[in-house]
């Protein structure tokens, strides 16, 4: 079985979380798993969470300014200790982090790349 990806249109294989094409989530993040207050980082997390290096350089890459923007801004309007402190807490510690986990951890990757391609020096 198949799942058809939300942004490349080719179809993944069922049992990855992640498209095999472009590196974007394509299960649903539960916001369960993430502490309330960084709950909004999660529709950010699963277009620009990618955890594959080399797919989200390359999606940073083909963005546009005012889409790198709005992830900068995403990531920006939340408090960086919070977002440090899960991220450097048990879940970090986890054999297996949750989706949830890998996709902001990633999506803190990809802000930080994002803030270079907008503004280099």
């Amino acid at each position: 079985m198949t799942l058809n990806c939300w942004r490349c249109r080719r179809d993944s294989p069922a049992d990855e979380p992640a498209c095999a094409w472009c590196g974007v989530w394509v299960v649903d993040l539960d916001p369960g798993r993430v502490p309330a207050p960084l709950r909004s980082l999660l529709a950010p997390a699963r277009r620009w969470g990618i955890s594959d290096d080399v797919f989200r350089v390359d999606a940073i890459d083909d963005a546009a300014p005012i889409e790198l923007d709005n992830l900068v801004q995403a990531v920006d309007g939340v408090d960086l200790e919070q977002i440090d402190a899960w991220l450097c807490g048990p879940e970090g510690d986890a054999g297996e982090p949750a989706n949830e986990y890998v996709a902001v951890s990633a999506l803190m990757m990809a802000a930080d790349l994002a803030r270079l391609r907008l503004d280099p020096f």
